[in-house]
């Protein structure tokens, strides 16, 4: 795998940019290669290096693969090998559910991220990596916001931009600095685990399909991605997890109760873990900032909602920045509020409906026995995930 070209601290913090992009996720990745696309002069900043793994389910859903299309995108899917998907498999102490999921595919977020990243670096964009973003506050508005760039816990720089867009992920580490945007915790949130799993000594689970484990204290998610390995994503009560005395362990209990055979491999592995996860930020824009994806607020996905989330508010900002790089408005703070209302709130219905369902066993077993006695319940909320 080429490295991607980055740039130096010393170059970023002499220049003034139009935007600054925090975060190399698909939000952050895509949104920078629609500014680059539109000539602007772009950085983004990325703390880890590349590649990178991410706890993430690895699914795009039908939306998604063709909003990236869209955009032009779609070869990166290609290129990688995601692997279609046309099937959601749900087991709940050995009861087994399926319900046509098509138009999907699955990728790991290490190749996936890299690749977009790439694309953003080809249409003109400007790359810092292993730096650590701390947006300043905006005490004294003005026309420009100021960015101090960190690498090694060392302050080594500060960059300039008109814009900036926030796309740095959960708890959006980027605005310590930043009262206003301070994340709300709900109280029964859930820890995300996950490890890609080689897929050469693992027999089980067929590509092609999201294979999921429901517990009364978590699900976890098992997916074929490039070059057959498995990627493995949870979340699950912290309770839970202390109890079981490892996030291996509470992965491996909720399989074996719910008739999953467990992956020879996954005893080796070190599962990575995420900060709680359900949280939202009350209002995710600012002047000359906006907020997209996880950053905005956690999506609990199920078949791929998150990413596609991202993709598409990340796309959506592309298009709202530009207009406030001279005269910032409160007009475009209104219309991102509204946009994101649209994009992400709306769909949080059936995650929401879905997420309290699976803290019940008893709605569960009901759910279960519903979906199988009447199939056609499972498409309106399909439909309303996946499109």
């Amino acid at each position: 795998m080429t490295p991607l070209k980055t740039i130096s601290i010393a170059e970023a913090s002499s220049r003034h940019w139009d935007v600054i992009v925090i975060g190399a996720g698909p939000a952050g990745a895509v949104a920078a290669y629609q500014l680059g696309r539109s000539g602007l002069q772009a950085l983004l900043i990325e703390r880890k290096i590349f590649p990178r793994y991410k706890v993430c389910g690895g699914c795009l859903n039908q939306r998604a693969v063709n909003t990236l299309t869209e955009v032009g995108l779609g070869g990166v899917l290609d290129d990688l090998k995601a692997v279609p998907l046309d099937q959601f498999q749900i087991r709940y102490q050995g009861r087994e559910l399926q319900i046509p999921l098509p138009g999907g595919l699955a990728v790991s977020r290490s190749a996936l991220d890299v690749e977009l990243t790439r694309m953003a670096l080809e249409s003109g964009v400007s790359f810092l990596s292993e730096t650590a973003a701390l947006v300043c506050g905006d005490s004294h508005p003005g026309q420009t916001r100021m960015v101090e760039l960190f690498q090694q816990g060392a302050l080594c720089g500060t960059a300039r931009a008109s814009v900036i867009l926030v796309a740095d992920g959960l708890g959006h580490p980027s605005l310590q600095n930043c009262e206003e945007f301070e994340s709300v915790v709900s109280q029964d949130s859930r820890i995300g685990v996950g490890v890609l799993l080689p897929g050469g000594q693992i027999q089980d689970y067929p590509a092609g399909t999201i294979h999921m484990a429901i517990h009364k204290h978590g699900y976890v998610g098992l997916a074929r991605v490039e070059e057959g390995q498995l990627n493995i994503a949870a979340a699950m009560d912290r309770s839970f997890i202390k109890q079981q005395q490892s996030p291996t362990g509470a992965v491996v209990r909720i399989l074996q109760e719910s008739g999953f055979p467990i992956p020879p491999a996954i005893g080796e592995q070190n599962l990575k873990g995420t900060i709680p996860l359900t949280r939202k930020t009350v209002r995710p824009v600012a002047h000359r900032l906006i907020l997209v994806g996880d950053a905005a607020g956690y999506l609990e996905p199920f078949t791929g909602e998150g990413m596609s989330n991202a993709i598409s508010e990340g796309i959506a900002a592309a298009s709202i920045l530009p207009r406030g790089l001279h005269d910032w408005e409160q007009s475009l703070e209104q219309e991102w509020l509204q946009v994101h209302q649209t994009l992400t709130m709306q769909r949080l219905h059936w995650c929401r409906w879905l997420a309290q369902l699976l803290r019940s066993p008893t709605a569960i077993g009901v759910g279960l026995r519903l979906f199988r006695w009447f199939p056609g319940i499972a498409r309106p909320i399909v439909a309303s995930l996946n499109h």
